[in-house]
């Protein structure tokens, strides 16, 4: 099934979004066989922050819509061309004109670790399948048409942005909760995004000891300071938001869905008042991200647990450019693949494809058959062991991510120099169409 649904997608993507076809075209893939046949079109991480960073400086979002339209079907890029941004200051004014003049379009970013933003151009249909594949999971596996009309979501966040999982806020209401009202958050407001993007650029820049070259005006540098203080009230702020909460939802079935340090802050600063065993013990309690390369502090599963009250306590390794489907890590600690997501490893060094067969060791790459605006294939900065023939002891039969998970940038020092798997020339002539802006 999953060869089948690649063969579809590439069939329907790959003359009709522009930088899939220029690698294509350059490495002569015009039919998909097997698996490996798409790896020189994988497309590496940096393709998605891959825009002249002066383009933000100047906040020229007119070529950055352009630059976005290569990645994406003709009838998305036709949508975001057609927006007029010529007025927009900074990238909340941008990301808020998108959202209103392309209600088909949903653009989110990461969180900008290297001073970079990465800007995923994701249709509205692809975050709402993700959703209902949600839905799927917390209501009732059996019957997913089941409503849950006394499920609460306690979000210890904001309650809207752009950051990716911020923007995931909107569809998870929709498809998991009754109304709005059930939708619980710590912060009541939109996350800024010029802010985020201000703090990545600090520090980055302080990394390389050039903070004194950032020209920044004094109204950002005013919202960074709200922001700053809002951070350094947040222990305090949580304690009191979560004890509230366990006032008002006590025995109640909660989904909550949080990264694992903000999920921990929320158990010590419950736990540290009195309160355990607070919400219903079905509740649905999930994390994501695999904690790559954070030592995590001992013990910190079982404060959620014994905070929340739930039985169990459900970690998926995810990424923002995947939106298909995330891995559920089983009670053996191995992450199990999504059957909408086909898993890759390739060669560190040449980025070529190894064996699927057998227990290895290399880059982890991904297809993402829930992608139908955009090209589904990326490559991570991961390296994962994936165990591709032994049943896991858990019993589900799929293939997973036996053993850590490690970025390379972190293995190597800081470093991580993606070769790709189409030759240099092809790549390089992709990476140039991408981030030309003429006629």
């Amino acid at each position: 099934m999953q060869i089948a649904g690649l063969k579809q997608r590439f069939a329907q993507l790959r003359n009709r979004i522009p930088m899939l076809k220029k690698l294509a075209d350059a490495e002569s893939v015009d039919h998909v066989a097997h698996f490996d046949d798409i790896v020189p079109l994988l497309f590496e991480h940096t393709v998605y922050k891959s825009y002249p960073p002066s383009l933000l400086e100047k906040s020229d979002f007119t070529k950055i819509n352009k630059w976005m339209g290569k990645l994406v079907t003709p009838e998305m890029a036709e949508a975001i061309a057609a927006v007029d941004v010529t007025g927009c200051k900074g990238l909340d004014d941008w990301l808020a004109t998108m959202d209103q003049a392309v209600p088909q379009l949903r653009i989110s970013h990461t969180s900008g670790t290297s001073g970079t933003l990465s800007f995923l151009p994701n249709s509205t249909r692809e975050w709402r399948k993700t959703a209902e594949v949600r839905r799927m999971i917390v209501w009732d596996m059996d019957h997913p048409d089941t409503p849950s009309p006394q499920l609460h979501t306690v979000y210890p966040y904001y309650r809207a942005g752009y950051l990716s999982h911020v923007r995931a806020n909107e569809f998870l209401i929709d498809a998991l909760l009754p109304d709005a009202s059930h939708f619980h958050c710590a912060y009541p407001a939109t996350l800024s995004s010029d802010v985020l993007h201000l703090g990545a650029k600090i520090r980055a820049a302080q990394a390389k000891g050039t903070v004194d070259r950032l020209d920044v005006s004094a109204q950002l540098m005013e919202k960074k300071r709200d922001f700053d203080t809002l951070q350094a009230d947040m222990p305090q702020h949580l304690a009191r938001f979560f004890e509230q909460m366990a006032a008002e939802l006590r025995g109640k079935r909660i989904f909550i869905g949080a990264t694992w340090n903000l999920l921990h802050d929320m158990a010590k600063a419950g736990l540290e008042r009195g309160l355990e065993g607070v919400f219903d013990p079905d509740s649905y309690i999930t994390t994501n991200g695999g904690a790559k390369g954070v030592v995590q502090p001992e013990g910190w599963r079982e404060d959620v647990l014994r905070f929340t009250g739930a039985k169990t306590l459900n970690e998926t390794y995810a990424m923002s450019e995947v939106v298909g489907g995330s891995h559920a890590r089983c009670e053996h600690g191995h992450y199990h693949f999504a059957p909408t997501v086909i898993p890759f490893q390739l060669d560190p060094e040449t980025s070529r494809p190894l064996p699927r067969t057998g227990r290895v060791t290399g880059r982890a790459a991904f297809f993402d058959l829930g992608a139908d605006t955009r090209w589904g294939g990326f490559i991570t900065g991961d390296e994962v062991t994936i165990e591709w023939d032994e049943p896991c002891a858990c019993g589900r039969p799929s293939r997973y991510v036996a053993g850590p998970i490690q970025r390379y940038s972190e293995k190597n020092g800081g470093d991580d120099k993606i070769t790709c798997a189409a030759t240099e020339s092809s790549h390089r002539e992709a990476m140039a169409f991408l981030n030309s802006f003429g006629s």
